[in-house]
């Protein structure tokens, strides 16, 4: 009992968990279970065979009574299943209200006819609430109570009359059941807020770790230093660079660009001098390139690869262009010291449909004999293919 009353006070203390637990109760608990409703049908049937011994002449009208409500029970738990699950335990507990009503009243009208024997049937319905059913401990609480009343107003005047020993160890069993149902409640409320808990727990951990693996494939693809993607990335996604490339009739180009005299920055200012610049270099291309492509990558230690199929050749030159002007304006003062980058580009311009189109490794290999042209004509300036 304690536990499921701290139970409930955690989890009802934000709307936010309320409806998160609803959620639970709706989908782990009342949807997987409510098969069982429908199970006790056929029961409540069968015993429309004693009505006939002991209502004799009036047994039509308890036949009618319990293929209405059978009929309302399975028709609406079908339909609510299907379409508004949400409302399942509202509809269980009106309908186990309304078969518990229509014993009651058999009940009645057989003492009616002086049959005193037949009023027993109820504590079956109490029996399935303390046991297969999945309401909520408050919505079996007022079913149970409700019954119990039933009993009380209904058939107890009466049984009491006729004899009142018998009746006053009759609602003594009535009386037991209804606590013991009631216990069987609260405990299945609390074993249903233990393994809300567990559920959340495990969720949680469930996206704990596929945040860990998104974060981790990103990395493997993510260079460090620079935050630029690797070459890792290149290979996964040439093909469907190349198919946007198509999609778009556009003509896939390229930017091959490296940091001119690198080695002699790393032997004259050290490797901590150079990572800042290779950094500093990765930003300016990242301006530049970064609205235009997401293939960004360092192609090597201190070489850049930047792939497009939404640029001409002119549009191509022209931020080969900003990306040559903005390095030279990089400067630190503390070293004093500036640096340049030579670019190579290359265009795919015979991407017509009767010639074939050059693949993403042929276009690479022309951007690199590009670049080294433009090393060899006495870096920082561009060259094309």
């Amino acid at each position: 009992m304690f536990d499921y009353l701290k139970g409930a006070t955690k989890i009802h203390r934000t709307e936010y968990a309320y409806w998160r637990f609803k959620h639970f109760h709706i989908n782990h608990v009342m949807l997987p279970y409510s098969g069982f409703v429908l199970s006790v049908i056929p029961i409540y049937l069968l015993f429309g065979y004693f009505d006939y011994q002991h209502l004799q002449a009036d047994a039509w009208i308890a036949t009618v009574t319990r293929f209405v409500f059978s009929f309302l029970c399975v028709a609406l738990l079908l339909i609510l299943k299907r379409y508004s699950p949400k409302h399942l335990d509202l509809a269980e507990l009106t309908l186990v209200l309304c078969v518990y009503w229509s014993l009651t009243y058999i009940g009645q009208m057989a003492m009616e006819q002086g049959d005193f024997n037949y009023q027993s049937g109820g504590i079956l319905v109490m029996a399935y609430i303390g046991a297969l059913s999945r309401l909520p401990f408050k919505a079996s609480l007022f079913g149970l109570s409700f019954m119990a009343l039933c009993y009380v107003v209904m058939i107890t005047p009466m049984r009491l009359e006729h004899d009142f020993a018998e009746e006053v160890d009759r609602l003594s069993i009535v009386i037991g059941i209804y606590f013991i149902c009631l216990i069987a409640c609260l405990r299945r409320e609390s074993e249903t807020h233990k393994s809300f808990q567990q559920f959340c727990q495990i969720r949680s951990q469930q996206l704990k770790l596929r945040a860990s693996q998104s974060k981790l494939a990103l990395q493997t693809v993510t260079d460090p230093l620079t935050e630029l993607k690797n070459r890792l990335y290149l290979t996964q996604n040439a093909s469907l660079l190349i198919q946007n490339a198509k999609q778009s009739d556009k003509t896939l180009s390229l930017l091959m660009i490296d940091i001119d005299n690198f080695k002699s920055i790393n032997d004259s200012y050290g490797h901590q001098v150079g990572d800042n610049v290779i950094f500093g270099v990765a930003q300016i291309i990242r301006q530049h390139c970064g609205r235009y492509t997401g293939m960004n990558i360092r192609y090597g230690g201190e070489e850049f690869l930047s792939v497009f199929y939404c640029f001409d050749k002119d549009q191509l030159l022209s931020v080969a262009e900003s990306i040559l002007t903005d390095v030279a304006k990089l400067y630190w003062p503390d070293k004093d010291l500036r640096v340049t980058v030579s670019i190579g580009a290359a265009i795919d311009e015979f991407n017509a449909a009767d010639i074939k189109a050059l693949t993403l490794n042929e276009l690479i290999g022309q951007g690199d004999s590009a670049l080294y042209r433009a090393k060899k004509s006495g870096k920082n300036c561009i060259e094309t293919n």
